[in-house]
């Protein structure tokens, strides 16, 4: 069950990602998704806190989309993630 976390989505040409960083029953995580290809780009990684989560989903997702197209990563809005 998720305690607490944020996550951000993104879409910068053709790719879709959405960013997470969680606190749930495995502890705080960080992970980004590619909603457009339909797996992880990031597969959860443990992080100390939920500040450490957003950077490293962060780091993540620019290194994604520099690699895949020399894309930059917009500003991004975290929202707080609902408990299941």
């Amino acid at each position: 069950m998720l305690d607490q976390g944020v996550w951000a989505e993104i879409k910068v040409g053709d790719e879709h990602l959405r960013l997470f960083s969680e606190n749930s029953a495995q502890g705080v995580q960080a992970s980004v998704y590619n909603a457009k290809a339909k797996n992880w780009v990031a597969p959860s990684e443990p992080v100390d806190d939920i500040e450490q989560g957003k950077d490293r989903a962060e780091a993540h997702a620019k290194a994604y989309l520099r690699d895949v197209g020399n894309l930059e990563l917009p500003s991004l809005e975290w929202k707080k993630s609902r408990s299941v």
